[in-house]
């Protein structure tokens, strides 16, 4: 009798520690909000549902975000930013969609809209820069590559 007791609480206890969300403190660089876990599985925060915001590109921080809890502090190796892809939106014109590797460790996605004569970069929702010179840093690569197009 009392052994059915435990069965509901521990089957809550097993639940509770394969699913959740997470968050990313990644050194002093930036914040990735949202990040589920399943069945020692990630997933990282999608727009509209499907469309890959951030991606890990490294095996250590994968491994490290399966076992931290919900506030996960990594320690950025450095500040290394490179434009890994770049290409026009198909749907709209006067946009561009870019991924940025940083430090080889993640890659995250913006946008880039020309509205007149300026450009305007966002960065996935899900991402909040924490150093703005590095955010600034990367709309400056961005920009680079939104001019050798034009």
């Amino acid at each position: 009798m009392w052994l059915r007791r435990l069965v509901l609480p521990a089957c809550l206890l097993c639940w509770a520690a394969g699913a959740g969300a997470a968050n990313l403190l990644y050194g002093s660089l930036l914040e990735v909000h949202g990040i589920s876990r399943t069945d020692s599985r990630l997933q990282m925060p999608l727009s509209r549902k499907k469309y890959a915001d951030v991606r890990l590109l490294d095996r250590s921080l994968y491994q490290f975000l399966l076992s931290c809890g919900e506030e996960c502090s990594f320690n950025a190796p450095g500040k290394e930013i490179e434009i890994v892809s770049f290409r026009e939106a198909k749907t709209r014109p006067n946009m561009w969609i870019a991924q940025a590797g940083i430090n080889k460790q993640l890659l995250i996605t913006f946008l880039i809209f020309k509205r007149a004569d300026a450009f305007n970069i966002i960065a996935p929702q899900a991402v909040a820069f924490k150093d703005q010179p590095f955010f600034e840093e990367i709309k400056t690569a961005l920009l680079r590559q939104v001019q050798a197009k034009l």
